[in-house]
């Protein structure tokens, strides 16, 4: 009996096992399909990226406000990157085409007195063993103007990294675009999946919550006519 006994577990466990396969290649099954989904729906989004980038060139600044407004992106900003952001034209986000290795951002600016290229481009591939490594546009940058150069690696803290101290000076952005060191990085996966989801809401500085509350105080104000109105009627009707 206690041979029977030390062999019967195994056959659910065999059943188990076998259940997990099967789970298994639907899992695999149901990645693909995302990824085609995915794929799909990328390409349906590029027109209407590219009309909302046209409209975005007419309008002043709007990277660098976008930038500025962004709690986590305005951390790595000082006074002169403000300045390059000024000459900032277009952002956009191209993902690989299977999606998963890997994106790269790319930021066009009109002619300015930092640096030479029209173009500067950061790529972000994930590597074999799954590190997230990353290559970029050389920045040409003109005489004296190098600002990476005067903030040295400060360009490497994490984003909305706070300072040592009160009077020292924030992270220059250029220094995280020039910087492609192995790992996760946080500032790229913020322009991706955030400013570049949905940049109007950081140009305008929407705040959900302060909608709501307008929203709340808009609906108290209409209450407050209506009785008024209601009063005013009944007054009417009195004489």
């Amino acid at each position: 009996s206690s041979g029977i006994n030390a062999e019967w577990p195994l056959r659910p466990g065999e059943e188990i096992d076998s259940i997990q396969t099967s789970l298994d290649c639907l899992n695999d099954q149901a990645s693909d399909e995302i990824l085609k989904v995915e794929q799909k729906y990328n390409m349906l989004r590029k027109p209407h990226y590219k009309k909302r980038s046209d409209l975005i060139a007419k309008i002043p600044d709007f990277w660098l406000n976008t930038f500025m407004n962004h709690p986590q992106i305005a951390a790595l900003l000082d006074e002169t990157d403000e300045e390059v952001l000024r000459y900032m034209t277009q952002l956009s986000v191209e993902e690989t085409e299977d999606i998963r290795s890997g994106y790269k951002i790319i930021f066009e600016f009109k002619t300015n007195p930092f640096f030479e290229n029209s173009q500067l481009v950061k790529e972000f591939t994930m590597s074999e063993s799954g590190e997230m490594g990353t290559s970029e546009t050389k920045i040409n940058w003109k005489q004296g103007m190098a600002l990476t150069e005067k903030s040295g690696d400060k360009g490497k803290e994490k984003v909305g990294g706070k300072r040592d101290k009160p009077g020292d000076d924030p992270p220059s952005f250029f220094s995280w675009f020039e910087d492609n060191s192995m790992g996760g990085d946080e500032v790229g996966e913020v322009i991706k999946d955030d400013i570049w989801a949905n940049p109007m809401q950081y140009y305008l500085d929407l705040d959900e919550d302060e909608e709501l509350e307008d929203d709340e105080d808009q609906d108290a104000e209409d209450e407050v006519e209506g009785e008024d109105d209601d009063g005013a009627g009944e007054g009417e009707e009195e004489e």
